[in-house]
């Protein structure tokens, strides 16, 4: 993964003007913020759907969603290290949920954020809110809607209003003062969580790039707002408890 990341990078820093933002086709966009995005990589990279479809995903995504699964989205995100000049936190993410970015109700779907890199308090790693510390409703944490973190599941959990941040594209769901718990791992590591949960990650103050790959699975097709199309993909990977034919080549 890491030449992946390399290859894709010297390619965007080489397309990219300076101070300008850039999509190649909707694969891959880089903001000039200090942080890089490579969304659905897989379409340059054909080898990253033995990830994607590999058996360890199979087994998490089984265990959280159950009898059927779609792979829907995947991104790498990569972080510049900006040392100590990165005082205004600009490489860092707001508290958010996933599921605040699509902007309708939708059946919450799952993420399996996975370690490139070893993460540290220093070089940007994510905290996670735990589902049950959420934020009653109130003026700052109005709902949108509720619904059940996975299908298993007995309780509905809410989807929060997001707002606009004033100093970067991100979305704000979260302006409470519980600091979560901050996610410290080895490289490889997997982290599971619902699109409904609130998490954040800190800015990158070490000299080098911290990576991370984070591939999204749902129960059932995320479909647009009119449920016209897809909104993202919508690639079967378990149907009726057994991996879907047209994947099982990853797993060779």
């Amino acid at each position: 993964m890491s030449e992946v990341i390399q290859r894709a990078i010297a390619k965007r820093d080489k397309d990219l003007r300076p101070n300008v933002e850039a999509n190649d086709g909707g694969l891959i966009q880089c903001s000039t913020d200090g942080k890089y995005f490579f969304f659905m990589h897989e379409d340059n990279e054909p080898d990253m759907h033995k990830i994607i479809f590999s058996s360890y995903m199979e087994q998490i995504v089984k265990a959280v969603l159950g009898d059927t699964a779609y792979y829907t989205h995947s991104e790498i995100v990569v972080k510049r290290g900006e040392g100590d000049k990165d005082m205004s936190g600009r490489t860092a993410f707001a508290w958010h949920q996933d599921s605040g970015y699509v902007p309708y109700e939708h059946t919450p779907y799952l993420s399996c954020w996975c370690a490139l890199t070893e993460m540290t308090t220093n070089n940007g790693t994510i905290s996670v809110l735990p589902i049950e510390r959420n934020p009653s409703e109130d003026e700052n944490h109005k709902i949108n809607w509720c619904a059940k973190p996975r299908p298993s599941a007995v309780t509905e959990f809410p989807c929060y209003q997001h707002r606009n941040d004033d100093n970067s594209p991100d979305l704000i769901g979260y302006f409470g003062s519980d600091l979560g718990i901050e996610v410290l791992c080895p490289v490889g590591s997997i982290v599971v969580f619902s699109s409904l949960t609130l998490h954040c990650s800190s800015p990158n103050h070490s000299k080098a790039l911290r990576s991370a790959y984070n591939v999204q699975y749902a129960p059932v097709p995320l479909m647009s707002e009119d449920s016209q199309s897809f909104r993202h993909n919508a690639d079967p990977f378990i149907v009726e408890s057994k991996i879907a034919h047209e994947v099982e080549k990853w797993q060779q």
